[in-house]
């Protein structure tokens, strides 16, 4: 049986971009476990990680706002809940899991003359290994892997000398200094590192795709954020 050339062509680009996505969420696995090794190699006591992901549509109909909350909200798994109103700005939220591990929706409204400006954004945390198993990845729904993943983790570590400890960070993830501002008990720097693809540029038009901030207490009790490519937490 012959197979018709369009078909053929459909089956091929659904293949590829399948095998994009999967590729994607496995380097999102990857690139958690990435900075969970950084935090054992530094003695470091993490206390979560975060993949963010956040997608913007601007001028969006009624009618297709109506079918986008419908179709998010069918999933029974997740707790709902709604903030404000759709005259001036609207926040729907979904919760899954508990406060250590769990995945979170957002889904912000602005209204923008007849239409909507939609901000979705769809989050995973937790505070453990992510075993990174033959096959298995982050479960995203499509609608919200239009954009690039943000990863965060946090930590913790006492008694180390705070630049010492910045630089012992980058030198495990394998950065190159970019920029940043170092004060006595507060650093926050941008590097770049070969084990991540995506990249963002500075105002002075520098490449980099990973941030580390530590800010030491009175205790000498260090605290610690890193991210890639941006911290998308206070810190």
């Amino acid at each position: 049986m012959k197979i018709n050339v369009v078909t053929f062509l459909f089956i091929f680009s659904f293949l590829i971009l399948s095998r994009s996505a999967f590729s994607q969420n496995i380097d999102v696995y990857q690139n958690v476990n990435d900075f969970l090794k950084v935090a054992s190699e530094n003695q470091i006591e993490i206390r979560e990680w975060r993949v963010y992901y956040r997608s913007i549509n601007e001028n969006v109909e009624q009618s297709d706002l109506n079918k986008m909350v419908t179709t998010i909200k069918k999933d029974e798994s997740f707790t709902w809940s709604e903030e404000g109103n759709e005259i001036h700005h609207k926040t729907i939220t979904g919760v899954k899991g508990n406060d250590q591990d769990g995945v979170q929706i957002t889904i912000s409204l602005i209204k923008n003359g007849d239409s909507f400006d939609v901000s979705q954004s769809y989050q995973i945390k937790g505070n453990k290994w992510v075993g990174l198993n033959k096959g298995k990845t982050f479960d995203i729904p499509a609608q919200f892997k239009k954009g690039n993943p943000y990863i965060t983790v946090t930590g913790k570590k006492v008694g180390q000398d705070i630049r010492q400890l910045e630089s012992n960070i980058l030198d495990s993830l394998s950065a190159s200094y970019v920029e940043g501002l170092k004060e006595k008990n507060f650093i926050s720097v941008s590097g770049l590192s070969n084990k991540f693809d995506d990249n963002i540029q500075t105002k002075t038009g520098k490449a980099f795709n990973v941030q580390i901030g530590l800010r030491k207490s009175e205790n000498k009790e260090i605290q610690i954020t890193m991210g890639t490519p941006i911290i998308t937490t206070e810190y």
